[in-house]
Order: C-alpha cells, then structure tokens, then sequence
C-alpha cells in the first residue's frame, strides 16, 4: 500500500486581467480566475513528505505528476479542490477527489463554513498568507497574481521559489493539524480544532519509510 503524502501548488501561466480590465503591453491573458481551460501552468511544484523529497514540474516534464498522483496516498494543498485541481484537469491531469485534501475548505468547515459555497464576508480572511502568519509568522513571498506576468517576463527562478514556499508553507500547515488538531484562527488568534483523522495514520507511518 502506498504511503506517499504529497503536497503540492500551481502557478498560471496567463495572466489574469484586474477588476478594471487594464493588460499590461507584452503580457498574454486569459479571461479571468474562471478560465481553467486557458490559464495553462507555468510550474508546479511538490513535495513528497513521506520521503521528504521536492519535486517541480514545468511544459516538459508536468505530464510526470500524473504518476505522482497515481501513486499517492494523499494530495494535499490550499484551495486545491477549487482551483488547482480543475487547472489540473484542464491540463489533461486527474487528481481524484478522494485522494484530495483542501486544507482551505478544512479551516472553513471548522468556522462551520460551507466550503462549496464562498462567500466574501464569511470565507474571506483565511488566505495561506494570513494563516501562516498567524501561526508561523511566515508568510508567502510574493502575490499569486503576479505570478504568470513574472514568468513572460523572463523570471522563472523567481516564481519557482515562489510556488516552492507556498508548497511548504502549506506543508507546515498540514503537519500542524495533523500533530495538534488545530491551527490560530487568523481573525481571532484563539485557537481553531482543524482535524485531519484521515491523515493520521499515514502521517505515523510515513516515519517508518
């Protein structure tokens, strides 16, 4: 039986237009956060927590994360479920539901949020950035919009990093759930019961690989 936890983000390879439609000269766009089928990805990147391994993945080698997830236990990640996941099936890479953990939808559902259903003065608040601050004061290195104008731009190093410490930021994250069953809820600082029963067991046994 596999043991594989791995935890992974995607960067847009098209850029995405602001509220006012302006597009800076030079730079390709696809229609909005919406367009999965047009967005493409310019990285992504991995990290198997089992064997404690980085993996990134670009044009020529992203069809090698379909075996990753294949061969995976679990598929962790930060509003995967709703964004990752269908870039990734838009890309002809099937991440299965049931092998899927959204560590986002985790924290909404412990405020006794509906994750299928967002709402901005509800749901809002809980970005990677804010929750790792909170609990790790650490937070991302840049802005996941900026990303695909980055990568046109010639910057790939940088936004490889980028991705690369969203990946262990959410690992962070993960492993603080797993290990104490709750995180500081960012708006409060009181501590939130964000449980992951289902990972526990693979979380112990990955220490016997």
């Amino acid at each position: 039986m596999n043991k594989d936890i791995i935890f992974y983000d995607l960067e847009i390879l098209l850029a995405i237009p602001n509220k006012n439609g302006a597009r800076e000269e030079g730079i390709n766009y696809c229609a909005g956060w919406s367009d999965y089928s047009n967005m493409g990805i310019s990285c992504l990147c991995a990290y198997n927590a089992t064997r404690e391994l980085p993996l990134v993945y670009c044009a020529d080698n992203l069809r090698e994360f379909q075996v990753v997830t294949d061969n995976a236990a679990y598929l962790i990640g930060f509003n995967n479920a709703r964004f990752d996941n269908r870039v990734l099936a838009a890309n002809g890479i099937t991440v299965p539901e049931e092998k899927t953990v959204d560590l986002l939808a985790e924290i909404w559902k412990a405020n006794g949020l509906d994750p299928d259903n967002f709402e901005w003065q509800t749901h809002g608040g809980y970005g990677l950035d804010v929750v790792c601050a909170a609990n790790f004061n650490e937070g991302k290195s840049g802005n996941g919009a900026l990303a695909p104008v980055d990568w046109q731009r010639g910057r790939i190093g940088s936004v490889i990093s980028y991705c690369i410490r969203d990946v262990m930021l959410t690992y962070w994250l993960g492993r603080r759930m797993v290990e104490t069953g709750a995180i500081v809820n960012p708006k409060t600082g009181a501590a939130l019961k964000v449980e992951l029963p289902q990972l526990v067991g693979r979380w112990l046994a990955k220490q016997e690989v």
